[in-house]
């Protein structure tokens, strides 16, 4: 009887290590980064500042932020990179606001600094990173990096977002490499997935599927989308209907609606909706506690035409009641 359960217990540590073997060896999932060189052209890089700084928010992550102000807008040097989470630090977000990084996690310079940042990588790794999770090294990212959403952002305006990122002055700003707790240190080779081909925007002249693409790449859709915590899976029938739960110092708030429900955009008109946005365009001081997870200070520069898409859009979806999810 010994022996048998000896062997059952070679036979499982073989296989646990034959598994660690294939998790080491053929995870993050990933293809090689394209061999693609940007053009610098004046209006690639102004589409590209605009994505980067009023659309997708890579700055307001990639900063640290003005938590006096409201929507708290990034600090100089932009783009230069966070402070670490830690296990100690609360963090913004969807899950407890009393919980805390499991492990350590920088904030990166995504300046184009040949040290610190990204100037030593390709435009193809930079693109790979943003959309599919693996950095330079073939190492897969921490899901704080939205790829998840990025992967639908399309090949020409990632492109623009390059050649701004690679216009900036670099910055030097160095941070310790990340320490991921187990078991988030194998998950996080699970999560990359690679693209399986060309992505492409919607013609901006379809002003409801190009609103749905902003909606997308600029998260309102993950932010606004009430979400089984326990999957981050949006409930069946509750797209873009609010409610969520998000913390910021000790305070709690929910995403409005944003369907053409009365509990939502039901009355409102579209300037009502572009004025909402214009209207916080300048910082306002307030009380941390008083403060918002909403990029107002980035929204806020979007273009009329882009958010009259995003109402056009959401005007569309189905009328779906406000409710709170459970804390």
């Amino acid at each position: 009887m010994q022996k048998i359960f000896l062997r059952i217990v070679a036979v499982l540590i073989v296989g646990l290590a034959l598994g660690a073997v294939a998790l080491v060896s053929l995870f993050p999932l990933q293809r090689p980064a394209a061999d693609i060189s940007v053009a610098m052209t004046p209006e690639n890089i102004e589409r590209g500042r605009y994505l980067a700084i009023n659309v997708f928010q890579c700055v307001d992550c990639h900063s640290e932020r003005d938590w006096t102000l409201y929507g708290g807008p990034p600090l100089a040097p932009v783009g230069a990179g966070r402070s670490c989470m830690t296990q100690a630090t609360q963090t913004a977000g969807v899950n407890s606001g009393q919980e805390s990084f499991p492990g350590k996690l920088c904030i990166r310079n995504i300046t184009p600094d040949n040290l610190t940042g990204i100037g030593q990588w390709t435009d193809g790794e930079i693109i790979r990173a943003v959309r599919e999770g693996v950095d330079h090294n073939g190492q897969g990212l921490f899901p704080i990096m939205p790829y998840f959403i990025y992967r639908h952002v399309s090949d020409e305006d990632m492109e623009a977002v390059v050649a701004y990122l690679r216009s900036v002055e670099p910055v030097v700003s160095d941070f310790p490499e990340r320490q991921i707790d187990f078991p988030f240190n194998l998950m996080v080779k699970m999560w990359p997935e690679p693209l399986d081909g060309p992505v492409f925007a919607p013609d901006p002249s379809d002003r409801i599927a190009y609103g749905e693409y902003l909606a997308t790449v600029a998260r309102c859709e993950f932010c606004h989308t009430p979400k089984d915590p326990s999957s981050m899976e949006g409930f069946e029938g509750r797209r873009f209907a609010g409610g969520m739960p998000f913390f910021l110092n000790g305070r709690v708030m929910y995403p409005m609606n944003l369907t053409p429900h009365n509990s939502g955009l039901g009355a409102w008109s579209k300037e009502q909706f572009i004025n909402l946005f214009k209207r916080r365009s300048q910082p306002v001081s307030v009380p941390k506690n008083a403060n918002t997870v909403m990029n107002w200070n980035a929204f806020s520069g979007m273009t009329e035409e882009d958010l009259g898409a995003l109402y056009d859009f959401f005007m569309t979806l189905p009328p779906v009641p406000f409710e709170k999810e459970p804390i």
